[in-house]
């Protein structure tokens, strides 16, 4: 174990979270910092990576503030970022462009034309949907048509990858963080040869790759003065924010799965490497060697009740409040939640949202019950792809702003069969904590299981459990209607 305070950071796509923590003592301070998403086209998503050291920045100064502590006392810092983003690097490590992030969608011919060459069929099988216009493979083919400038790119990273640079000064990438992507070989843990020779790149323009919990090397001295750390604090590879938020949650092993809801909602449930077979979810390695993750994720859930809000001119703790008075199956209405598309178990974007059962006496707390009641649906449809692989979880840990919801959360746990454990709210930056604490997979899952806080669990009901199954039913008759158009 690392002695001393140690620092967990993750860069989202709003914004960086650092957590600083110690083995003994726990959580002692969390700092954040933001950062801008840009729209320069309709289904253009880009950052500018500067922004991200910047949010890094920030975020570690005042966690360093917020619990009165030295920044050399601090030995470690390990690094999750927010998954797919791709950013191109000249031979400094400067940024050519602003990063394309998950959100993009600019490349959707290219990952069309991808998905139907061999290389496309070799990656669904490895990965499950991992075929996508938010995949590294589908943004570098649309650079080379669209920017050739950028596309001659020393070096192609992730956002995790990026401050990993910045803060060692070589190039770096965890194999969770790789792990999602197109390009990466998930049965032999490197850079895919045959993704590699098909975009013409050779395995230098990728970072070296590194398991969570493995010291890269110090800090720089320009990056120890940026962040107000001492120049021998390591520097921890970390992991993919889905990894480390589920490290976070005590997701060590089979038994527990993780629910993270906010604006979409993503289910991962851990799965033993040597457990093959295909998966309608994507599938990449744990922050924990010998551990994949399946992730299942459903595009609008929080969004979903927001876009209601809008509707009626409600706030989403309104709504809720009214769908808490509404009875359970929302007066017959029910909701299909494809607002934006749907992601897993189905790969669709064209996938759209319906309301069904609507009458004159639905209220807007029905609808709004209906949308917690149809997102979690969605959310066990996903659980049903996780089984169908392997996987069998005995609870679900969940974070996220709709688990402030009673109502939401068993709606989840009837809807899955599960319990439904709310855990503290640090998430992805406590799970880099643990790994930079760590210097072994064991120590990280024993630092999981000793600091994982369950603030209350919700068991499913018999009653809502029937109702939840004939809802799953109708909903999937509805979706399969919309298809025939």
């Amino acid at each position: 174990m690392r002695a001393g305070p140690v620092l967990g950071v993750d860069v989202g796509t709003s914004s960086t979270k650092a957590v600083l923590f110690d083995p003994e003592a726990g959580v002692l301070g969390t700092g954040a910092g933001a950062h801008p998403v840009d729209t320069p086209h309709p289904g253009h998503a880009e950052q500018d990576p500067e922004d991200w050291y910047g949010s890094v920045r920030l975020a570690v100064r005042t966690a360093l503030a917020v619990a009165g502590v030295p920044g050399d006392a601090v030995t470690a810092l390990a690094v999750s970022g927010q998954g797919a983003a791709l950013v191109a690097l000249d031979e400094a490590g400067k940024p050519l462009r602003p990063a394309i992030i998950h959100l993009d969608q600019r490349a959707e011919a290219e990952a069309a034309a991808l998905a139907q060459s061999p290389l496309g069929a070799d990656i669904r099988r490895a990965h499950g949907a991992a075929v996508g216009a938010w995949n590294a493979g589908a943004k570098i083919s649309w650079l080379r048509r669209h920017e050739p400038e950028s596309a001659t790119a020393a070096t192609y990273t992730s956002a995790s990858g990026f401050v990993l640079r910045r803060l060692t000064g070589q190039s770096w990438q965890s194999h969770s963080d790789a792990g999602i992507s197109d390009l990466y070989d998930l049965a032999g843990r490197r850079w895919s040869p045959a993704a590699l020779e098909a975009l013409d790149l050779a395995p230098d323009r990728l970072p070296a790759l590194a398991a969570g919990t493995s010291a890269l090397g110090p800090l720089t001295p320009a990056a120890a003065a940026d962040l107000g750390l001492r120049s021998r604090c390591a520097v921890v590879a970390g992991g993919e924010d889905t990894s480390s938020a589920a490290l976070a949650a005590g997701v060590t092993g089979s038994a527990r799965g993780f629910l993270s809801m906010g604006t979409a909602a993503v289910l991962g449930v851990a799965l033993r490497r040597d457990l093959g077979g295909s998966t309608a979810l994507l599938r990449f390695p744990h922050v924990l060697d010998g551990l994949d993750l399946l992730s299942g994720s459903t595009a609008t859930v929080g969004a979903a009740l927001a876009w209601l809000g809008d509707l009626l001119d409600r706030t989403p703790q309104e709504l809720l409040d009214l769908a808490a008075a509404a009875p359970p199956g929302a007066d017959g209405v029910d909701f299909l939640p494809h607002l934006a598309g749907s992601l897993h178990p189905v790969d669709d974007p064209a996938a759209r949202g319906a309301f069904t059962g609507l009458s004159l006496a639905s209220s807007p707390g029905a609808l709004a019950r209906a949308v917690a009641e149809g997102t979690a649906a969605a959310i066990s449809d996903n659980l049903a792809a996780a089984r169908d692989a392997g996987a069998e979880p005995d609870e679900l840990a969940a974070v996220g702003g709709p688990t402030r919801s009673p109502l939401w959360c068993q709606a989840v746990a009837d809807a899955t069969g599960l319990p439904v454990a709310l855990c503290g709210p640090d998430g992805a930056p406590l799970g880099d904590a643990f790994l930079a604490a760590a210097e072994s997979d064991a120590e990280a899952a024993a630092l999981a299981a000793a600091h994982v806080q369950i603030r209350r669990r919700y068991e499913p009901s018999p009653d809502g459990a029937e109702a939840a199954t004939a809802r799953r039913a109708r909903l999937d008759r509805v979706y399969q209607a919309t298809v025939e158009r």
